[in-house]
């Protein structure tokens, strides 16, 4: 049951457009030299801290080989025994000649193909016996200016770290780079070409073809040019990979739950001191430059398969290098408090009556040492593109003309106060994979790697004397260029000269006057006495897990657990009532409409806008959505927030605000939501396909828009209140928490909420049916995309039984892995097919395994076929050790680690821990059980389950004949 949450951070597509430059093949390249012919080492590039009165992070340890090669190591204790390394290249696809467009790319892809150590078709194997997954723990991205490789090894100790710079040693110098391996792996650099393309991804193609197209940004996309990836020989890749894997392009960064950082410094060398420049050394290319203009240059790029017309306003400038040092910083955060600013204003005016708008934001960054984006960007119905221009024209400079009051530099700056805090009280418990992404970013925007301390230190006094001319100022500076690109893009319809049309509308708002902005002040809270605090009737400490389980006299039941994992957090969970399976039939839709609109709604004393101000600077906030059995509440917060957190929970409970705004902008997100339907796979599969697995269940599927749009919060109301006032209730807190002051914080708040019933049975609701016969449906939609959607569901039993639920997941585990063997690796037939198990744990008897693929449309007979064939062997043949091993080892490590994170317990644990006290044991053998999965019980399910003859399937392609209609 698809959400429509699950659509709020999904970025909608703006516009379709196509890259010009030619895609041409040059003769070929001379033979690279020798890989014996070792040149003299270059000097190992300047970390940023040199020269910078800015100090690193004390901890780690930052180092340079002979051969030039830098490197940081950092010692850190989260994820305990675990190490996240990188391997950056200072080189991307704007190193490529003309003959080599997306050979950056494609290298990176092919140092997983064979090296000196690891043979072709063995290495991501490899990791897997190891307990690494694929694209999890083992990946690798390429960009414009650089390719980074990614590893989290599963173990600590030194043989492991060992193996993983070898790894990476290999990478910088010991590629096989072989003419079959490079021939095969072309189709899964096509498929992710295909998979990978999207009306978003051809409006930044567009986009920067319109604005940068003096510069060589547009010319060196990092997917490359198909004919290039289809006939680029060996000695293009040797050529790029010699000239820019050179050891002083390089750095590598380890951070993990290493004991001695001084013997993994050793480990470095050994790895990478033997690796030589193979080239000489090539100049960065030049970028170009930017096209020089004054006043206005209207553009539009039109797409009809977007779901939205976007209107934005931009200011592109040069941006020559800068020092990172404390003047710089503290500029940019007058800009960034701004800029916060501006797009507070935005959500304000999002919500208001008739806004012409949807979204909307401002940004501001520097991009490759090259270029500063200053923006305004806006998502609209087509219709009112105009409206939406004129709003963002006029705040815009109402911005600079006026600046900002002291109020909201005040909420502002307490908000980056508080952000600020945090990362101190958090320090030590941060993951290190996030450690290590921080310090390969260093790398690439040359700025130092600084302690949070070091941060608070630099940045709170200037927050606590930060003044609105100051920010001014800073946002002035951002948008000084003399020229601005103002431009239309997506499902709008602009008839005749559209860009003269574009201009006269933004020359019209300019010629309106802008005021000063309006002097608010934020109202006190309103919600700190909920009545008499509870008493607690009941209370159990279970020892072997350590967590509280208590009972207050009015039926809210409070589980906690004090836990190390994550300093200075609190994760807070609720359910309440009975959830998503009561949503009445004759009003398909509802519980997504409550999802979209309950947090949206305010309380009854203050709206959202009130709410931003009154809590700036506090860590309170919660989401709210229907799942199946329980209405549910979630969210993180401190000690010394988690009074207010559990004050604004039971004010949400008790007295919902439910304010027209949040229907308004639910609406809004509906037609855009629908219209993507037209033009992507979700459509059919989010509607009738959802639909059809659950037997035609109308709480199952998105409604047809109509439904959907006719929904209302009168509805939304009659259905959560009766929940609300009196459903079960089940709060969960997990982190760093002081357990007597958590359940006294409750008293006060929950605890004091009216009396609440026991959650009733409700087994007639609980009865779902698979299809009694399997289905095949065929979907067109009307798209010129040419990517195709294979999907493929086996019914199979619910996951009560949690050893059942567990080997249902392996064997989809198992399955995911034949396919990315047999159908990307063997024929490059698709780019990233994806596997799962759907065990209901509300619906006895009902579930399904899954199967998703996209496809070249020309291919989807053919590979249909081949999915089902591969299915019906592990239903025939079994499982095999080598294959059962490789699926159960990556999972051994990601349960490890999940045992150790406040959102496992919290959500899989605690959360229904008095409702359903089966999850405690579940807890206590979950990695046993894991361990004990055997190829015999996966044998066994897979042929009573993945036989040929019980699949169903659903194919969706494009239809380029189909007309593809713009929004009204």
């Amino acid at each position: 049951m698809k959400k429509l949450r699950q659509y709020l951070l999904i970025n909608l597509s703006l516009v379709t457009a196509s890259l010009h430059a030619a895609d041409l093949i040059p003769a070929p390249l001379a033979s690279p030299p020798p890989a014996t012919l070792a040149l003299p080492a270059t000097k190992a590039l300047p970390f940023p801290q040199e020269g910078s009165d800015l100090k690193p992070e004390p901890a780690a340890r930052f180092g340079a080989l002979a051969n030039g090669l830098r490197y940081v190591v950092l010692p850190n204790h989260e994820p305990k025994g675990r190490v996240s390394i990188r391997l950056l290249v200072l080189a991307g696809s704007l190193q490529e000649k003309e003959g080599q467009r997306g050979l950056a790319h494609f290298l990176e892809h092919m140092a997983f193909n064979g090296s000196t150590h690891y043979a072709p078709g063995t290495l991501l194997e490899f990791f897997q016996r190891m307990g690494m997954s694929f694209g999890g723990d083992t990946n690798a991205t390429t960009f414009f200016d650089h390719t980074v490789y990614i590893l989290e090894l599963p173990h600590a100790d030194d043989a492991t770290l060992a193996e993983g710079l070898r790894v990476f040693g290999d990478f910088a110098g010991g590629l096989l780079l072989r003419d079959d391996e490079i021939n095969k792996e072309r189709g899964i650099i096509m498929s992710e070409k295909r998979y990978r393309d999207s009306v978003s991804y051809r409006t930044f193609v567009a986009e920067m073809d319109a604005m940068l197209w003096m510069t060589l940004l547009p010319y060196r996309l990092p997917i490359g040019s198909p004919e290039i990836i289809n006939r680029a020989t060996r000695d293009r890749f040797v050529d790029f990979w010699n000239a820019w894997y050179r050891p002083e392009k390089m750095a590598v960064v380890i951070v993990g739950d290493f004991p001695d950082a001084a013997v993994v410094e050793k480990m470095v060398t050994v790895a990478f001191a033997g690796v030589t420049a193979r080239a000489p050394a090539r100049p960065d290319p030049l970028m170009g430059e930017l096209e020089k203009f004054d006043g206005v240059r209207a553009l539009f790029l039109a797409a009809p398969e977007s779901p939205e017309t976007v209107v934005s306003i931009r200011s592109i400038m040069p941006y020559p290098r800068e020092q990172d040092n404390a003047a710089l910083r503290l500029r940019r955060l007058a800009r960034l408090v701004a800029i916060g600013m501006l797009n507070h204003r935005f959500s304000i005016l999002k919500n208001k009556e008739n806004a012409p708008f949807d979204t909307a934001f401002a940004h501001v960054d520097e991009q490759y040492h090259f270029l500063r984006e200053a923006s305004v960007m806006l998502s609209c119905k087509p219709a009112q593109w105009a409206d939406a221009l004129a709003v963002g024209e006029q705040e815009l400079r109402r911005a600079l003309d006026h600046g900002f009051t002291a109020a909201e530099v005040k909420e502002t700056t307490a908000n980056f106060s508080n952000f600020l805090e945090q990362k101190v009280k958090t320090a030590s418990t941060r993951y290190s994979s996030g450690l290590a992404e921080q310090i390969t970013q260093s790398f690439l925007d040359e700025k130092v790697f600084t302690s949070p301390a070091d941060d608070l230190a630099l940045y709170k006094p200037a927050l606590d004397k930060l003044t609105p001319t100051a920010c001014l100022e800073a946002l002035r500076a951002a948008f000084a260029a003399d020229g601005r690109f103002v431009m239309v893009s997506g499902n709008a319809q602009i008839s005749g000269d559209a860009l003269g049309v574009i201009a006269a509308a933004y020359n019209a708002s300019r010629a309106i006057a802008v005021t000063a902005p309006d002097t608010s002040n934020a109202a006190d809270w309103g919600y700190t006495d909920f009545g008499k605090p509870g008493n607690v009737v009941k209370r159990e400490h279970v020892a072997d897990l350590d967590i509280e389980l208590v009972t207050f006299a009015n039926g809210v039941r409070l589980n906690l657990k004090k836990t190390d994992f994550e300093a200075g957090s609190i994760g807070v969970s609720a359910r309440i009532g009975n959830g998503g399976i009561t949503e009445p039939s004759s009003q398909p839709g509802l519980a997504e409409l409550g999802d979209a609109t309950l947090y949206a709604g305010g309380l009854g004393k203050h709206s959202l806008d009130d709410l931003q101000r009154i809590l700036a600077g506090k860590n309170v906030g919660l989401q709210f959505r229907s799942n199946l059995e329980a209405l549910s509440f979630s969210g993180h917060t401190t000690r010394d927030d988690l009074l207010l957190e559990l004050q604004f929970l039971t004010a949400l409970i008790a007295d919902a605000g439910y304010r027209p705004e949040s229907l308004r902008q639910a609406r809004k997100l509906v037609e855009q939501i629908y219209l993507s339907f037209e033009h992507t796979a979700d459509g059919p599969l989010e509607t009738e396909v959802a639909n059809l697995l659950a037997g035609g269940d109308p709480r199952f599927g998105l409604p047809p828009k109509e439904m959907m749009l006719a929904r209302n919060l009168d509805e939304v109301k009659r259905w959560l209140s009766p929940q609300f006032e009196k459903g079960a209730l089940e709060i969960a807190l997990v982190g760093d928490l002081d357990i007597e002051g958590a359940i006294s914080a409750a008293a006060q708040t929950v605890g004091a909420l009216p009396a609440r019933e026991q959650k009733p049975e409700l087994a007639d609701l609980k009865k779902v049916f698979f299809p009694a016969q399997p289905f095949t449906k065929d979907y067109t939609i009307a798209s010129e995309i040419q990517k195709g959607s294979l999907n493929f569901y086996w019914p199979t039993t619910d996951g009560l039984d949690v050893s059942r639920q567990l080997r249902l997941g392996m064997l989809a585990a198992v399955l995911n892995d034949r396919l990315r063997v047999k159908v990307r690796e063997e024929i490059g037939g698709t780019y990233a097919p994806s596997t799962g198990s759907a065990a209901s744990e509300t619906f006895p008897g009902y579930g399904y395994l899954t199967a998703n693929i996209d496809v070249d449309p020309a291919m989807a007979g053919k590979i249909s076929e081949l999915v089902i064939s591969i299915a019906d062997d592990l239903a025939t043949n079994g499982v095999t050790e080598d294959e059962l091993k490789r699926a159960r080892e990556p999972w051994i490590t990601a349960i490890q680690q999940l045992l150790r994170s406040n959102n496992y317990w919290l959500n899989s644990v605690l959360a229904r821990a008095q409702e359903k006290p089966e999850v405690l044991d579940r807890a206590r053998t979950y990695l046993a059980d894991v361990k004990a999965i055997n190829t015999a019980e996966l044998g066994s399910l897979a042929k009573e389950y993945l036989g040929r003859t019980r699949v169903s399937r659903a194919t969706v392609l494009p239809n380029v004949e189909k007309k593809v209609k713009s929004g009204d």
